[in-house]
C-alpha cells in the first residue's frame, strides 16, 4: 500500500511540473500540435519495448481493448486538448487549483461506472479538499497569470473539461489493472497520437514550419520534449501502478497535490506568486489526502445496517 501512495505521489509531481512548460509552449505553438507532439513522443520512446514484447504486452479481452481506447480518449486526449487550451486563458496556478477538483469527480465517476461505494471517509477527505480548493481561490480572481494571460471564465471551464476528463481517465486505468503499465502508455499514447494527427493539421493549416517549429527556442522545445517524457510515460506508468493496488476514489485523492506541484515550477518558470490562500489551500489538500488513506474502516455513506463491510 505504502509503495502505492509513493508512486501516486511521485507522478503528480511529474503532471505539475509539466502544466507550467506547456503553458510556456502553448503560448507560441497550437495546443492540438503541442499535445500531438506529446502523444508521438511517448508512443516513439517506448516503441522498441513494445516490438521485443509483441503480442504478449497487448490486452487479452474486448473490455480490456474498450477500456483502454476510452482511458486513451479522455485521459490523453481531451485532458490534454482541454488543459492546453485552458492554459491560454487561465494561469497556471488557477489550473492547479481548479485540477484540485479531480477527487471528487473521480469518486464519483468510480461510484457511477465502477459501483463503488461511496464512504464516510471519503466524503470527509473530498471535504477538506475542497476547503483547500475554496481558500486556493482566493489568490486566483482575475490576477494576471504567467505569460500575460489573466484568469477568463472561458480558460476555466476548459480546464474543468481536463478535470472531468481525467476523473474518468482515473476510472478506465483501474478497469485496466491486470495489463502491463507500459502497455497500456504505449498503446494509448499511438491511439491519442493518431486520433489527434488531423486536427493538429487543420489547426496548424496556413503556418509555415518556420512559423511553427521556430515559435520556440530550441531550449524551450528540449525543456517541453523533457516534461511531456515525463508526464506522458514515467507518471503515466506510476500512476497505472499505484492506481491497480487501491480503490479508484482514493487514488484520485493523490490528484489533490496538483497546486502544490504547479504552484512550485510556476513560481520559477513563470513569475507566479504564491499567498497565504495558497499556504491554506495547500493544508486543506494535505489533510483530505492523509483522511483518504490513512488505515481503518470506511464507513459505506448509504450502507444498510444489516450490510456487512467489504
Amino acid at each position: 500500500m505504502r509503495a502505492a501512495y509513493l508512486s501516486l505521489t511521485a507522478a503528480m509531481v511529474l503532471v505539475g511540473l509539466s502544466v507550467p512548460i506547456s503553458k510556456m509552449a502553448v503560448a507560441t505553438v497550437p495546443p492540438l500540435v503541442a499535445a500531438d507532439v506529446r502523444f508521438a513522443l511517448v508512443a516513439l520512446a517506448l516503441s522498441p519495448w513494445a516490438i521485443r514484447h509483441g503480442r504478449r504486452a497487448l490486452p487479452a479481452t474486448g473490455g480490456d481493448w474498450a477500456s483502454l481506447a476510452l482511458l486513451s480518449l479522455f485521459g490523453m486526449v481531451l485532458f490534454n486538448v482541454f488543459l492546453m487550451y485552458g492554459l491560454r486563458g487561465t494561469s497556471a496556478t488557477t489550473a492547479g487549483i481548479l485540477t484540485s477538483t479531480i477527487p471528487a469527480v473521480t469518486a464519483l465517476c468510480a461510484a457511477a461506472i465502477l459501483r463503488e461505494r461511496l464512504t464516510l471517509r471519503n466524503g470527509a477527505a473530498i471535504a477538506l479538499a475542497m476547503a483547500g480548493i475554496a481558500a486556493l481561490n482566493l489568490a486566483s480572481g482575475g490576477h494576471e497569470g504567467g505569460g500575460g494571460a489573466s484568469d477568463t471564465l472561458r480558460g476555466n471551464a476548459l480546464v474543468l473539461g481536463a478535470v472531468v476528463s481525467e476523473g474518468l481517465y482515473n476510472v478506465y486505468a483501474r478497469r485496466l489493472a491486470g495489463v502491463s503499465p507500459l502497455a497500456v502508455t504505449f498503446l494509448a499514447n499511438l491511439m491519442a497520437a493518431v486520433l489527434a494527427l488531423p486536427f493538429a493539421i487543420l489547426t496548424a493549416r496556413g503556418m509555415t514550419p518556420e512559423a511553427l517549429w521556430g515559435a520556440l527556442s530550441p531550449g524551450t522545445w528540449a525543456l517541453y520534449a523533457a516534461a511531456s517524457l515525463g508526464n506522458g510515460l514515467v507518471a503515466v506508468v506510476l500512476w497505472l501502478r499505484g492506481a491497480a493496488r487501491i480503490p479508484a476514489s482514493r487514488s484520485g485523492l493523490f490528484t489533490g497535490l496538483l497546486p502544490v506541484t504547479v504552484l512550485v515550477p510556476s513560481l520559477f518558470l513563470l513569475g507566479e506568486r504564491p499567498t497565504l490562500a495558497h499556504a491554506l489551500g495547500l493544508a486543506g489538500v494535505l489533510a483530505g489526502i492523509a483522511v483518504g488513506v490513512m488505515p481503518g474502516r470506511n464507513r459505506p455513506a448509504t450502507a444498510q445496517p444489516q450490510e456487512a463491510e467489504p
